[in-house]
This record gives C-alpha cells, sequence and structure tokens, in this order.
C-alpha cells in the first residue's frame, strides 16, 4: 500500500487511500496507459496497510485482446481453472480465472460475436491465509462464505481474547463496492471471543463472548459495519472494543455506535446509541463526540458529547450543542 500511496497517478485519491484500511476506486488520468480506473481493497496488518484486492478496469478504446492476457497468465500460472462464457444478444463475456494457494488472478473479458473480445478488467485477490498460533483453534462460522478481514488479539485483566471483524465479500467484491452485485446483500460480523483454559475434562478452548451479524434476510432494517478497532477510549490504559454500524443509505456515516469492554470477565455495555442520523462519531480518551446533521439540507448540525462516567462506569450525555450550517 505504501507503493501505491506514492504513485503521481494515484494523487488525486490520496484522501481515499489514507485510510489503515478500506476501499478505493480511483480514476488515473488519461494517458498512453489502457488502464482507465483503479478499484483495491486494503486491510491493516502489524506492518500496515496490506493489498487484498486489486481491480484494474480498461479504456474501453485502449483495451488489450484477452488472447494477449490469457497467454500472458498461462505462462505463469498454466491453463485457467475457470472459464466461463455467457452471451447476451450479440455480445459475448468471458471470465477466465487462475488460483493457487495464495493467489486468484481474474480476467473479464467482452466482444461482440463473431469478433475478438477484449478484456474490461483484470482482478488480482490474495486468498485468506489460515489462522496460526493460539488463534488456529478459533472456528466462527457465523454464514456462509465468511472471510475474516483481520483478528486482534486483546488482553483484558490479564485473560486472553480475540476480536473478529469479518464479511461475506470476496476481496474482490470489496474492492468494486457498490458496483458488485453482492454489495447489496451482504453480511457481517462483529465478535469478542475469550481463551478459556484447559480443565482436566477438556484442552483450552476459545468461547464466543458476544456476537454482532448484520445483513440476512431476517433483519428488517439491513446494517452494515462500518468501522471496528479496539482502543483505549475511557482512559483507564485497557482496550475497548468499538463499532459502527451504517444502514444502506448512510454511506460512510453512522446510524449505530457500540463501545465495550470486559470487565471481571463479564462484558460491560459502556455506550450504545442506535438510530443514528447520518452521524460522524469522533472518539478520544474518555469522550466520544457524535455530530448528526439537522435535515437534508444542511441546516445545522447537534454535536452530543459524551464522558466517561467512573462512577457508573459507563460514558453519559455530557453535553449537547448545535451548531449553524456552514456558510456557502
Amino acid at each position: 500500500m505504501a507503493q501505491l500511496r506514492a504513485m503521481p497517478e494515484l494523487s488525486e485519491c490520496a484522501a481515499a487511500l489514507a485510510p489503515a484500511s478500506g476501499r478505493a476506486d480511483c480514476t488515473l488520468p488519461r494517458g498512453a496507459d489502457s488502464v482507465a480506473r483503479i478499484q483495491l481493497a486494503w486491510e491493516e496488518t502489524r506492518s500496515g496497510g496490506e493489498l487484498v484486492a486489486l481491480r484494474l478496469i480498461f479504456d474501453p478504446q485502449l483495451a488489450p485482446a484477452l488472447t494477449e492476457f490469457e497467454w500472458q497468465l498461462a505462462r505463469g500460472w498454466g491453463p485457467p481453472t475457470l472459464e466461463q462464457l455467457r452471451r447476451d444478444r450479440d455480445q459475448k463475456f468471458f471470465t477466465l480465472q487462475w488460483e493457487d494457494a495464495e493467489r486468484r488472478a481474474t480476467i473479464e473479458a467482452q466482444g461482440v460475436r463473431d469478433q475478438p473480445s477484449r478484456a474490461t478488467a483484470v482482478v488480482l485477490e490474495r486468498k485468506q491465509a489460515p489462522l496460526t498460533g493460539e488463534f488456529s483453534a478459533l472456528r466462527p462460522r457465523p454464514f456462509p462464505g465468511f472471510r475474516l478481514h483481520w483478528v486482534r488479539r486483546t488482553d483484558w485483566e490479564g485473560q486472553v481474547h480475540a476480536v473478529l471483524w469479518g464479511t461475506s465479500l470476496t476481496p474482490a467484491q470489496e474492492a468494486m463496492g457498490e458496483e458488485s452485485s453482492a454489495w447489496v446483500t451482504q453480511r457481517n460480523y462483529v465478535g469478542i471471543w475469550k481463551l478459556e483454559p484447559a480443565t482436566a475434562n477438556r484442552p483450552r478452548r476459545w468461547r464466543a463472548l458476544w456476537e454482532r451479524l448484520t445483513g440476512g434476510d431476517d433483519e428488517e432494517q439491513p446494517q452494515r459495519v462500518l468501522y471496528v478497532d479496539t482502543r483505549d477510549v475511557t482512559g483507564d490504559g485497557t482496550p475497548d472494543l468499538v463499532v459502527e454500524l451504517s444502514c444502506e443509505t448512510c454511506g460512510a456515516t453512522a446510524d449505530e455506535v457500540i463501545v465495550k469492554t470486559v470487565r471481571a470477565g463479564k462484558l460491560i455495555d459502556l455506550l450504545t446509541k442506535r438510530d443514528l442520523y447520518r452521524a460522524h462519531v469522533e472518539l478520544a480518551p474518555g469522550q466520544v463526540r457524535i455530530r448528526q446533521p439537522e435535515g437534508e439540507d444542511d441546516q445545522g448540525l447537534t454535536v452530543s458529547t459524551y464522558a466517561y462516567d467512573r462512577g457508573r462506569g459507563a460514558f453519559v450525555l455530557a453535553r449537547e450543542e448545535r451548531a449553524p450550517a456552514p456558510e456557502r
């Protein structure tokens, strides 16, 4: 990701590429290169952002021939593991796919029947690596096609826990965002698991302490997990879990925020705010600030500040203000 962020061709996409994890859709300057847009998804790791999917979309006027790309990939990967052809009136659509233990490469191509096809996009994906070490015994299966964004060890009062964040989207579908047909039906998962010590009757094991699933046919108002982090929000020196959820039409804003921690082996709710409207959440030690617009025409903002009350062991409303709409 550091190399991509440093590319001059992506300078106009710098803000979208800045987060530690996320997705971006960037238009490239028109030039000699046949690539018109780039869609990518990356995840946070200990060494920084790691690319998990890259989709290169070609300019229709400059797109290379399908046979050219197929030949190049076949030289290094051998014959494709998947070949699909679909016809729609006078158009034909090809999908060719190669994969090994770690990566997957896909060519998408299109052409008029009885004429040579041209590549419309090339997708490179990193397949999920198996969990290792103490996480190897984790077996989360919240829904079919579950894929982990990340798993993070968190120690609460000397007891080992794991925070998991996952999705039903493949890396390529995540990179495509709203353009993917799977985006609307995606499912998300956040969970806190506790590593229980071994006893005389069983070995040590992971047990789910708290789980939140979004999506699915039984959800009346579909939500998506927008943001997950473990950080010290209360200011007591121990990490807390922060989850922001978004609705179908909320975009990159939140309609629910959750802050939790673990004390004495029990889950503690520090703050839960539902039915938010296009909210932006700001976190600071001992403070959570939620900004919500008033109405759809930028009539102003409602800014609610919640402070951590050590006596109650939770966040309480400390101040609520109304800010005027910005001058136009």
